[in-house]
């Protein structure tokens, strides 16, 4: 997958850089996000990323993600993006785009972890079980 569809940038320092994701690739996040998706149906993700955004709080160092559209299917960005509205999730210095979402990387990997920790273990493959056994005993 092209790393360059996620970009990271630290509002902090200054700095930027293209990722593959925070403790799962790319590849991993966007299947987790899909499986969610098809376990819990658009009204029950919506629900829950907006628990889990609210549950997130203001990241201490202002780092973020854009993860352009080609990434995520409409469906998911359209429920990520009205999530994030609900939530009040919205990066201040950000105006919203059509091309993709920007949102505070330690949000991405609460949202990451918090579904990783909702969705049944037997829906998950290896990888993704895996980083959920890290979650869990704290790796």
């Amino acid at each position: 997958m092209n790393t360059e569809k996620i970009h990271r940038e630290d509002l902090d320092a200054g700095d930027s850089h293209y990722m593959s994701g925070n403790h799962i690739n790319v590849s991993h996040e966007v299947l987790l996000w899909r499986i969610a998706l098809d376990h819990l149906g658009p009204k029950g993700l919506h629900q829950v990323v907006v628990e889990l955004w609210c549950g997130a709080g203001m990241p201490p160092r202002k780092t973020v993600e854009h993860i352009k559209a080609e990434v995520l299917d409409e469906e998911l960005l359209n429920i990520l993006k009205i999530a994030q509205i609900t939530a009040g999730g919205l990066v201040p210095s950000r105006q919203p785009s059509s091309d993709g979402i920007t949102i505070y990387s330690r949000h991405t990997q609460h949202l990451v972890d918090g579904l990783l920790e909702r969705l049944p273990v037997e829906k998950l493959p290896r990888a993704l079980w895996v980083a959920r056994l890290q979650n869990q005993i704290g790796l």
